[in-house]
């Protein structure tokens, strides 16, 4: 079970004046690990992961929360991103002491859980970790593999599983990089920053196979957008691609 900061009580005193607690987090990870952190997100490059975080957590349009958010902590870390070189604002100054002693895996853990339970409360975001569920991951891919073996344990804070970007990269080359729910396609709307971006979704989520399986990224992939993505695993088991279909306004 992941613990409280030490200063978990300051921290939610000051949350009532932040905008989005969540993307603070998520931005002290993405600072603070960096690289490691960019790369255990599973995303093509940091740009394409600010904006698919930013849609997870709903961040305004046109504003990327969580690049200010890391611009903030970056020069109080060494990286190759200087920042703002201010000093922390007051939230931001408890999230850095609160969690300083955590790791990358324990950070990492609270990134996932928290891209799990968005909509909870900030305040009851630790409570979350007594209770015994599933994750459901909304990225691609956890790590990178050599082969199209897919379904190798994944031990985080409850179980998760590899994904495979050679299979999503495959995925893309057949179906294309247009939502198969709703037909968005992200270059088409946002030009060259929307260029490559989709998510791909598991027609058998990995969670029911429970053993190493082989892939086959045309059978048993598909693209689709965030929205859609988030939409099909708001059940479990997740809807189907023609029930989501159907449901699409």
């Amino acid at each position: 079970m992941i613990k409280k900061p030490h200063n978990w009580d300051s921290i939610i005193k000051l949350s009532d004046n932040i905008e989005s607690p969540y993307a603070v987090i998520v931005s002290y990870y993405l600072s603070r690990f960096d690289e490691e952190a960019y790369k255990n997100l599973g995303y093509v490059n940091k740009q394409e992961t600010h904006l698919a975080l930013d849609l997870i957590l709903n961040s305004k349009a046109g504003f990327s929360t969580i690049r200010n958010y890391r611009d903030m902590f970056d020069s109080h870390f060494p990286s190759k991103r200087k920042g703002w070189g201010e000093p922390l604002r007051p939230f931001h100054q408890e999230i850095y002491a609160g969690f300083a002693n955590y790791s990358e895996q324990e950070v990492y853990t609270i990134v996932r859980r928290i891209f799990k339970l968005r909509n909870i409360e900030f305040k009851y975001l630790f409570d979350t970790f007594t209770m015994l569920d599933s994750v459901t991951i909304f990225t691609d891919e956890v790590k990178e593999t050599k082969t199209l073996k897919e379904g190798d344990y994944l031990q985080i804070e409850v179980n998760a599983y590899e994904r495979n970007v050679e299979a999503r990269n495959q995925c893309i080359e057949y179906h294309g990089l247009t939502c198969s729910v709703c037909s968005f396609n992200f270059e088409e709307t946002f030009g060259e920053i929307g260029k490559g971006f989709i998510h791909v979704h598991h027609l058998t989520p990995l969670s029911e196979i429970n053993q190493e399986y082989q892939v086959d990224p045309i059978q048993d992939l598909r693209p689709v957008c965030p929205n859609c993505h988030a939409m099909i695993h708001t059940k479990n088991p997740p809807f189907s691609i023609e029930e989501i279909k159907g449901l699409h306004k």
